[in-house]
């Protein structure tokens, strides 16, 4: 069943509003290509986070000083992973303008 004149008016309508409402939106649904909702390191940032956590806790109960220490690095490393990008970026910002 073909559309009438006016919902493709209508149509027409609701796609510009789109287009002035959110550019990057709009152009990420016409290429087909959506963009990653997730940052790259987010599993295994987040994995060793939480082993790094479960060590500290551990550690802590337990005298063994060196999985304290371990936790704490995975506790960074995982940190990083998840946040790296975007320090990074800050970072290199920082010192292009300084």
């Amino acid at each position: 069943m073909p559309m009438s004149d006016e919902e493709r008016r209508l149509l027409k309508e609701m796609e510009l509003g789109l287009i002035a409402d959110d550019p990057h939106l709009a152009m990420e649904l016409l290429s087909g290509y959506p963009a990653r909702r997730f940052p790259a390191g987010l599993f295994p940032g987040t994995l060793a986070a939480l082993i790094g956590v479960v060590l500290i806790v551990a550690g802590a109960g337990l005298p063994a000083p060196g999985a304290v220490v371990l936790g704490i690095l995975l506790l960074g490393l995982g940190t990083c992973l998840l946040l790296g990008p975007t320090v990074l970026a800050r970072s290199q910002g920082r010192q292009s303008t300084g």
